[in-house]
């Protein structure tokens, strides 16, 4: 499945309202899963950005739980481990 609103739609229990949906993220068509890593990948870099400050804290919840929504996409894909490493690879290079 490549749409993200869809495949977001179709989680149990269904995304937090405090979520912003849509997501910034394109509307492009593609993988929900590398759309979610690199949104998570985003979320990440603001909190970094902003370490001490509370809104921060915000974003990292929001890495979070892009990221749980990722690794969720990832175990249900054909090559999971593979799925999941590439998630690793990308959010492991974080500078800060």
């Amino acid at each position: 499945m490549s749409d993200l609103p869809d495949w977001l739609a179709g989680r149990t229990p269904r995304p937090p309202d405090a979520l912003p949906l849509p997501l910034p993220i394109p509307a492009s068509a593609g993988d929900p899963g590398e759309l979610l890593t690199g949104a998570a990948a985003a979320a990440l870099d603001r909190a970094l950005a902003g370490q001490g400050e509370r809104g921060g804290a915000y974003d990292l919840l929001a890495a979070d739980g892009l990221l749980t929504y990722a690794c969720e996409h990832a175990v249900a894909a054909a090559d999971p481990e593979a799925d999941l490493l590439r998630i690793l690879a990308r959010i492991g290079r974080r500078e800060g």
